[in-house]
């Protein structure tokens, strides 16, 4: 499964926001409902269906957890996750400490992200729009660069 497309969302007073239907019909009809809401690894928050955060956990916790690093990632990645669930309207609350931190008030943006859904201010996502798209090309060829098939010889 893999989530793209970008969508604008504004939330009301209490933190809620309306998830587009465009998106909710890229995961799996049983996985519509239940999430779990975190920090991102960038100034944003992360949103995975349930289903995807036990597999984080999952491959998480495959790896030694008697090396004080893999200890750390686990806490960290782990450290004010909430569990969050659709109310009978489609819209999801975004819990205030995790609203705080990714500076999201009313204006939101949602980009699907892999397995995940990432949930930024608007501030910040054109910020790091305006960072990046004009980077676009040498970024892509740093990271894709090496991905092209060997061309096979003429038989």
């Amino acid at each position: 499964m893999f989530i793209f497309g970008e969508f604008e969302c504004k939330a009301d007073a209490k933190g809620r926001f309306l998830m587009p239907a465009a998106l909710l019909k890229q995961l799996p009809e049983d996985e519509r409902q239940s999430f779990v809401i975190n920090r991102g690894l960038d100034d944003c928050l992360a949103l995975y269906p349930e289903k995807v955060w036990q597999e984080e956990l999952t491959k998480i916790y495959s790896q030694n957890q008697f090396v004080a690093e893999n200890r750390t990632f686990a806490r960290l990645f782990q450290a004010g996750a909430v569990p969050v669930s659709l109310d009978g309207s489609n819209r999801l609350l975004v819990p205030k400490k995790l609203a705080e931190h990714a500076s999201i008030e009313k204006e939101l943006v949602l980009i699907g992200s892999g397995n995940k859904i990432e949930i930024w201010s608007q501030a910040r996502f054109e910020a790091q729009l305006q960072d990046h798209l004009p980077r676009l090309a040498d970024i892509s060829e740093r990271v894709m660069g090496g991905t092209r098939p060997t061309p096979t010889p003429d038989a």
